[in-house]
């Protein structure tokens, strides 16, 4: 008896402790819309997606607001679907063009994305050495900014950040810096973040891991799979014209 009552005991225990951990939470909400040429010999291949950035200034995440809300939607469709035995349509759902995000703890970079089915996780290696220009002097979204560059994965980056919110975060994998990047752009303007909204908001801040590798490991994989996206499973002149094709028009990356 005594001994069923000890492990009841440390069950209840083991359960409270559980239900004061605290999960991470943003203190704002930065919304960004994302521009990126996908082929620098023509713009008019730009995409265009909102991207939502949740952060405390310790932690954050970085994602598509399209693809977050098709995956919560379709979850909440399937679930009525179960439930009422309607048909399971997803069409109405938002359709997003990008499906990477980012976890930054205080100290590391993780940076998560699908390849063809399979999703990666890798840290980045990156140290963001920025060169801040305090005599460049721009209003973005009512708050006075300043100019900063920085080199990273072969590119020139320009950002636009303000002391007025004092969290080192940004956009994609960029911070560093003593306030918060609005605005970022490649110096060709192939790649551009610009604010739509600050707002305080109270999120979770949760990671979803994929498979673990390095970045040399997923800039491997990311060439084999487009060399070869079916993987081997159609192998004639028109996938291999397709293929080129496709290679000659997306010759842009963020990595």
């Amino acid at each position: 008896m005594k001994l069923l009552l000890r492990i009841f005991l440390s069950f209840i225990c083991i359960n409270y402790a559980r239900s004061q951990v605290k999960k991470d939470s943003s203190e704002i909400e930065v919304k960004y819309n994302y521009i990126f040429v996908q082929d620098t010999l023509n713009r008019s291949s730009s995409i265009y997606e909102p991207m939502v950035l949740l952060t405390n200034g310790k932690k954050s995440i970085y994602y598509s607001e399209n693809y977050k809300e098709a995956v919560d939607g379709f979850g909440k469709k399937l679930e009525d679907a179960m439930k009422t035995g309607n048909v399971l349509d997803p069409g109405a759902l938002p359709r997003s063009k990008v499906k990477h995000n980012v976890y930054k703890d205080e100290i590391k970079t993780y940076i998560s994305n699908y390849l063809g089915k399979n999703y990666y996780t890798y840290e980045s290696p990156d140290k963001l050495n920025w060169k801040i220009n305090n005599n460049s002097i721009s209003t973005i979204g009512g708050y006075k900014c300043y100019k900063a560059i920085v080199e990273a994965g072969g590119k020139k980056f320009v950002a636009w950040f303000t002391y007025d919110i004092p969290i080192s975060d940004g956009p994609y994998k960029f911070r560093g810096l003593p306030g918060l990047i609005l605005k970022l752009n490649e110096i060709n303007n192939y790649i551009n973040f610009e604010l739509i909204s600050v707002n305080k908001k109270s999120l979770p801040i949760e990671q979803k891991k994929g498979i673990t590798v390095t970045k040399d490991q997923y800039l491997l994989k990311r060439e084999e799979y487009v060399n070869d996206p079916y993987q081997g499973k159609v192998n004639n002149p028109e996938y291999r014209k397709m293929v080129e094709e496709n290679k000659r028009k997306y010759n842009n990356s963020l990595e």
